[in-house]
C-alpha cells in the first residue's frame, strides 16, 4: 500500500548538509518554503533541472 504524501517523511539537505527531516508540512513549518515548492522537489523533473549542483536543496524520502 502506497503511503500518502502528507504523511511520508523526508530528509532536507543542502549540498551535503543536514537541514531537517519530517513530513512536508513539518518542513514547510520549520523552513519557510512553501509545500508546493517542497512537493516540487520530490519530483524527478526537479533533479533534472538543478542537475547536480553543490548548493541546491535536496528532498531525500526516508520512507522507501
Amino acid at each position: 500500500m502506497k503511503i500518502p504524501w502528507h504523511k511520508r517523511i523526508y530528509a532536507l539537505y543542502k549540498g551535503d548538509q543536514f537541514i531537517t527531516e519530517g513530513t512536508i508540512r513539518e518542513i514547510s513549518r520549520e523552513t519557510g518554503k512553501t509545500i508546493n515548492f517542497l512537493q516540487y522537489m520530490t519530483y524527478p523533473i526537479y533533479e533534472k533541472r538543478c542537475g547536480s549542483s553543490v548548493n541546491r536543496l535536496k528532498m531525500i524520502s526516508l520512507d522507501d
